[in-house]
């Protein structure tokens, strides 16, 4: 315990002590923020530079030849240590190399300690590595230890010299192949690595000391407090600062760095040969530059961001992304500058282009298309409104007699012309709605009288085919706000098939009843159903649904298409509830007027 005790702090042990207060606090910072290759190395390094500090403090603290032989002896643990760890971490960082799973080099950091341990333990009686000649010395004031080195002492400092010597090799390797940027930062290592082995070399053969004392660990102290301050202050191995620049200098987008004033601080390669070099020379305003100056002079001015647009340089288009650079401390100016980038877009620009073209052309096309249906259907509809009024007149007017034979091609003829008329007469209000030159002339409408007038005037169409229609609707007393010529085009549409899909003797039931804010009228059917998941053909243009049966409509697949939109023109809706062989409800929701409303 003497060695503890006994203990004077002049100049020479309250530097060493200095040294390890430093280095602890730069090992607990390195373990807790930085990321770099080589980290686990770099810091067994610290730590074994932590272990010979320790016992040099003590030892030139300590009085008596022989506690201060035994501090140099315990040192040696932490002294073949330190150059493994540090030759792993050249060799780590460099060639970007990974530590984990090596059981060769955790056998060396702990088998090479623990053998020279052993020959610690037994020098009292070998004097392999401190000879019998070992001796204390006094000079200038203060005491110091001759020591006489014994040859495992030269063997143990030779096998240490080869990982060192090798980590120069390294240095040297990634020296030329490594990029401009970065051979500053590795002359740096080569420096921190040869000091301390120059140190060593002129201990050992010319005897140079530092207060009698060997000046390795204290060369190699201040060369790791250097190199820390380098990782505190510099980003040459921070892996994310080191992705960061990477990424700006090798993007292929233009990217300039700019200060408060617009002045340009750095700019990557591809900028440079997009813009020209005179024209980002440091320092150089970047608001005169063509299509960015005035967005940035805007920013410069407001210190907002809010340009969406893409701009056009030299026949390409770009997104302009301009970032703040916020400054580390917390003053008046927020920003230390912005960096702008121009995210080229061309190739997406054009491809918007052309779709934007053919967009125009096909709705032109689709334009002509509708303007050409509705001219040739209202071509249509006069000479076949003749042909059926020519007909009516046959069956019907005042043209005499006809035979039987002859009465039933007329009427087969009229039925195909009623069926003919219909279509033109579709195929028209669709064209109009896709035209939008349809018009709805809305105005009140009694809801009882408007349904008791739709049955009857659809009850001779449903007597033909043997159904029956049944208005079980009770005087709900509403008005309704809607176009009548419309509304009855949507509810006839409805009836006449559901007429079509009855069987005969069925009947359709037409009821109505108040849904919220709207009226609802129901039309039920006991025909053959509609299948799940075809609402999409039910309501859809020119589709039918194929029901597999032998009684089908023959119509045009436009009515249900045309009365969906009619309603829901008028505010309204119209849906359905189907279940195949048992029947359909269509649902016809119809706004009310104001006044019925509240």
């Amino acid at each position: 315990m003497t060695c503890f005790s006994n203990l004077v702090f002049t100049i020479a042990p309250t530097t060493a002590a200095a040294l390890w207060v430093v280095c602890a606090a730069v090992l607990l910072w390195i373990v807790r923020n930085n990321r770099f290759p080589g980290k686990p190395a770099f810091v067994l390094t610290l730590a074994a530079m932590l272990w010979w500090l320790f016992t040099v403090t003590f030892d030139l603290a300590s009085q008596g030849e022989a506690c201060k032989v035994g501090w140099s002896l315990a040192a040696w643990p932490g002294i073949t240590l330190l150059p493994m760890a540090w030759s792993f971490f050249i060799y780590d960082y460099t060639m970007n190399r990974s530590a984990r799973a090596r059981p060769k080099r955790r056998l060396l950091y702990i088998g090479v300690p623990l053998v020279v341990g052993l020959i610690v333990l037994t020098n009292r009686y070998t004097h392999l590595l401190y000879g019998t000649d070992t001796r204390l010395m006094s000079e200038a004031g203060y005491d110091y230890v001759y020591f006489d080195h014994g040859p495992l002492f030269y063997l143990v400092a030779a096998f240490l010299y080869i990982f060192v010597v090798g980590a120069l090799g390294v240095l040297i390797y990634a020296y030329l192949k490594a990029k401009d940027i970065i051979r500053p930062f590795l002359s740096v290592l080569f420096i921190i690595t040869i000091a301390p082995l120059t140190a060593n070399l002129g201990y050992v053969v010319w005897g140079l000391t530092f207060y009698g004392f060997d000046p390795t660990p204290f060369m190699f102290a201040v060369a790791l407090i250097a190199l820390s301050w380098l990782l505190l202050n510099n980003t040459m191995m921070d892996t994310a600062a080191q992705g960061r620049t990477l990424l700006f200098y090798a993007t292929q987008d233009p990217a300039i760095i700019v200060d408060t004033e617009g002045h340009v601080v750095g700019a990557n390669a591809s900028a440079r040969t997009f813009f020209g070099k005179d024209k980002l020379r440091q320092g150089q305003s970047l608001t005169q530059l063509e299509q960015i100056g005035p967005i940035l002079r805007d920013l410069i001015e407001t210190g907002s961001f809010d340009h969406d647009e893409a701009i056009s340089l030299r026949e390409r288009f770009f997104k302009l992304r301009i970032l703040p650079i916020e400054s580390p401390i917390q003053n008046k100016n927020a920003h230390l500058g912005w960096t702008v980038s121009l995210v080229d877009i061309t190739e997406i620009e054009r491809s918007a282009e052309a779709l934007r073209e053919a967009l125009a052309h096909a709705e032109a096309a689709n334009q002509a298309k509708s303007q050409f249906l509705a001219m040739i259907s209202h071509e249509l509809r006069t000479p076949m409104t003749s042909v059926k009024g020519g007909l009516d007149l046959a069956l019907h007017g005042p043209m005499g007699e006809i035979s039987e034979p002859l009465r039933n091609l007329l009427t087969i003829a009229q039925r195909n012309s009623l069926r003919l008329l219909k279509l033109v007469d579709d195929v028209l209000d669709l064209q109009k709605l896709d035209l939008g030159t349809i018009t709805l002339n809305l105005q009140d409408l009694d809801a009882d009288e408007f349904l008791r007038n739709v049955i009857e005037e659809y009850e001779a169409f449903a007597a033909e085919t043997d159904v029956r229609l049944v208005n079980q609707s009770k005087n709900v007393n509403q008005k309704l706000r809607v176009d009548p010529h419309r509304l009855k085009q949507v509810v006839g549409n409805v009836i006449s098939n559901a007429v079509k899909f009855s069987p005969e003797g069925g009947e359709v039931v037409c009821a109505t009843a108040m849904h919220g804010a709207h009226l609802r009228i129901s039309i039920e059917d006991r025909g053959i159903g509609i299948p799940t998941g075809k609402e999409d053909q039910v309501f859809g243009r020119f589709n039918q649904v194929d029901f597999n049966a032998s009684k089908v409509s023959g119509g045009s697949g436009l009515g249900m298409h045309i009365a969906k939109i009619l309603i829901e023109r008028m505010g309204g809706a119209i849906s359905y509830e189907s279940e195949v062989g048992k029947g359909t409800t269509f649902y016809i929701d119809v706004p009310l007027s104001a006044g019925e409303k509240d």
